[in-house]
């Protein structure tokens, strides 16, 4: 991989519930999980049932390199929400259980509780049979708030958090960094909207966002000239507008929606995300079509799509 280069790997890419089974198998039926890494950086979008299998590529890489000790390992994870199909994932993620590995995991607060609360509640005796403070490694749960960045320097893998009333350090070749934007398009409390940038690079994972008429003008900002858009697009326009109920205010997209934010945005590449779990391979195959109809740099995401940029 060259320094300039980010690639993106698909480990989850439904929304909702995961759903295994013959009719998944070519996309996948695992929620929410994008892992994106630079030459020196490594982050993880969304902790869904994806995220288990990249926790045991990531110890057998990491064991491959270190094969006669436990080097430290370093992650860090974005949360675009706390709804259950983006957390699900990681009581079961195994780095979490390594006393070698540090996560530094960032997201937002939703409804005035803050994200360390948020996850701990979910992994309690009554719902989980592992509490937070059982996992070994080392864990910074952190608040982030809008318009807040994140930046990786590139002689850490350590992040460093900036608010927006705070200057950033001139960046260097080979740092990374995170830009945030809070979506309120979807209930309760909105979501989170990442724009990482390397080198010249950039990648935009916008899911769990409801698009508007004539397109989301902040978000069409925000993911202006990007390498790569990964939009929310679960349902058809059919769905959307006269199913049975109607889809209207449940917080996510269309394929029509995602391509408009997408010609706007003038990005070079649009990947569709957060499948319905009742579309079944065949359906994401039409949606696929569907959408370069609109926009012809598109593909619909699967378990071990690689997007190198």
């Amino acid at each position: 991989m060259a320094s300039s280069d980010l690639l993106v790997r698909f480990w989850g890419v439904r929304g909702s519930y995961p759903v295994p089974g013959a009719k998944t198998m070519k996309v996948g039926g695992n929620t929410s999980c994008v892992d994106v890494q630079s030459r020196i950086h490594r982050i993880i979008l969304d902790c869904g049932t994806g995220i288990i299998k990249l926790g045991e590529h990531i110890l057998a890489e990491h064991h491959k390199q270190h094969p006669n000790g436990t080097a430290p390992l370093q992650l860090s994870i974005l949360l675009s929400h706390t709804h259950h199909d983006h957390i699900q994932g990681l009581p079961f993620f195994q780095p979490a259980y390594k006393p070698y590995a540090s996560l530094y995991i960032f997201g937002p607060q939703l409804l005035g509780v803050d994200l360390r609360e948020s996850i701990s509640e979910t992994m309690t005796a009554r719902y989980c049979p592992v509490r937070l403070e059982e996992l070994n490694a080392h864990k910074v749960i952190e608040n982030m708030a809008n318009n807040d960045r994140l930046l990786f320097q590139n002689n850490s893998k350590v992040p460093q958090l900036y608010s927006e009333r705070h200057e950033l350090p001139k960046l260097k070749k080979d740092d990374l960094l995170v830009k945030v934007m809070r979506s309120y398009a979807h209930p309760k409390d909105g979501v989170f909207v990442y724009r990482i940038e390397n080198n010249g690079c950039s990648v935009v994972y916008a899911t769990d966002t409801e698009g508007y008429q004539s397109g989301d003008a902040r978000l069409i900002k925000f993911a202006q000239g990007a390498n790569l858009l990964i939009h929310d697009s679960q349902y058809t326009n059919e769905e959307y507008t006269t199913g049975n109920p109607t889809k209207q205010g449940f917080g996510h997209s269309t394929v029509e929606m995602a391509c408009e934010v997408a010609t706007k945005a003038k990005v070079k590449q649009l990947v569709l995300f957060h499948h319905d779990p009742d579309h079944d391979d065949g359906q994401m195959v039409e949606m696929e079509k569907r959408a370069k109809s609109q926009f012809k740099e598109s593909q619909a995401a699967r378990e071990g799509l690689e997007i190198s940029i």
